[in-house]
Parts: C-alpha cells; structure tokens; sequence
C-alpha cells in the first residue's frame, strides 16, 4: 500500500490549491503586503542571516523574505508543482528535497527556521522527530517561526480538516508544550489577527474586535474566572504563530 501524503503531494496544487487561488503574481504582491505588516518584527535584523523556509511550497513566504531583501533565505519542498510555479515568481535559492533529510545534514546553519503550515501535516511522532532536528539545525540563539491552525477556534474542526493530508490539530497550550518538550525556550504564541490594509479591512477588524470580545465573555460564563488557579489562555483565530528560541 502505497503512501496516501506522497500521492496527495505530487498532485496538491491540481487537487487542491488550485481551486483556493489564483496563484498569480497579484497573490503573490498581496501577501507580501500582509506579510510585511503581520510578520516584519519577528524577522532577523541583519538582512544577511540564514533562513530556511520548510516545505516552502509555492513559495509566498519566501518571496515577502525575499522582497524585505533577505538575501540568504532559501527554501525547499518536495512538490515539484509548487516549486514550479515558485521559480515562475523569481523566487530564488530553492531546492527539492525531504525537510528530514535536510535539516539532518544542516547543524547550527541558521538564524532562523520558517514552519508554515507544516506541523499539521505530521504524526506526533514525526513532529518531534522534526522539531529536534529544527532545534539542532539552528545557531545558539537562533529561533523557529511556525504557523498552524488553531483547534480552538469557533471552528477549529472546520480548520483541522480543511486539507485531507492534516493529521493533527494544536491549541496554544499544545504548541507551547511541544515546543517545550523539544528543549525551545522564549515561547511566544499569537493569534493571527486581521490587519488593516484598506477601508474594508478597518472595518472587518472593528467586528473582529466586537466579536471577540463576545467570546471572551461567553467563555468567562462558561468556565469562570479560575481564581488564579490557573491562566486562561484566549485566542481565537482560526490560525496561530509561535516562535521559540534555541537556548
């Protein structure tokens, strides 16, 4: 029997991606403007330092790396589709391979290690078998930035099994445990908020807020205050980012 992840990946963009975006320069230019506002103050500051972008994909993280003049970030996948199309977009310093056997010949390579929606693709098993070799891979003090969905959203199920290939879901306090098991310090996890960028993202925002707020207050009623036994933990978009730091 043949392994289903293998076969869903060679076809992700035809199966799946395709039918989510338009995958055209114009998706490539807006996302780095949302990543430049989301994403700047978590980046290196020397425009020199080595980055690596796991499972790149089709390469938007890498292309916003790229324009804010990271010069160093690279990026590998193993979908020749989606790399295609990174190569397409000028998007340079890409290479084909498996992110295991990659990072087990990369010792203290880089100042920082782009997980972007990678974690829930893997068994807990492998999870942490990629995390060692993410924290061996980075220079004391270098750190890993990791997206994934957020199972505690208002609809986190929806989220978790958006794509058929997810094998696992994290909550804040999960991601922050496994991180912590895999010997990272520094933990940082944030909700990933909705920006402004125009008059229609203003007011989407706005309601954000509004809605959020409802929800902090529908949770204080359905479980409490917790009189200081314990931290409550509220966020609720349907995706995350954690960073943390090689000690």
């Amino acid at each position: 029997m043949g392994d289903y992840r293998e076969r869903c990946y060679q076809k992700f963009v035809s199966s799946h991606w395709a039918f989510d975006h338009s995958l055209s320069p114009k998706e490539f230019d807006f996302s780095h403007k949302i990543y430049r506002k989301k994403f700047n103050k978590f980046l290196p500051r020397r425009k020199d330092a080595d980055i690596l972008d796991l499972a790149c994909g089709a390469g938007h993280f890498l292309y916003y790396l790229q324009k804010e003049g990271y010069i160093k970030a690279k990026g590998i996948d193993q979908s020749g589709e989606q790399l295609e199309i990174a190569q397409r977009m000028g998007i340079k310093n890409l290479e084909k391979a498996d992110i295991f056997e990659y990072l087990a010949r990369s010792k203290e390579q880089y100042d920082l290690i782009i997980a972007n929606d990678i974690i829930e693709h893997l068994k807990k098993e492998e999870l942490i078998d990629l995390l060692d070799l993410v924290h061996s891979a980075l220079k004391p003090g270098g750190r890993v930035f990791i997206q994934t969905v957020n199972a505690a959203s208002l609809f986190g199920s929806a989220i978790v099994y958006i794509d058929y290939t997810h094998e696992q879901g994290f909550t804040p306090n999960s991601l922050r445990q496994v991180l912590r098991v895999c010997n990272f310090s520094d933990i940082e996890v944030y909700g990933d908020e909705p920006i402004v960028h125009d008059f229609r993202s203003a007011i989407r925002v706005l309601l954000w807020k509004l809605v959020r707020k409802v929800l902090k207050f529908y949770l204080l009623i359905e479980r409490g205050t917790g009189r200081g036994m314990w931290k409550r933990d509220y966020i609720f978009e349907h995706r995350m980012v954690a960073l943390g730091r090689k000690g």
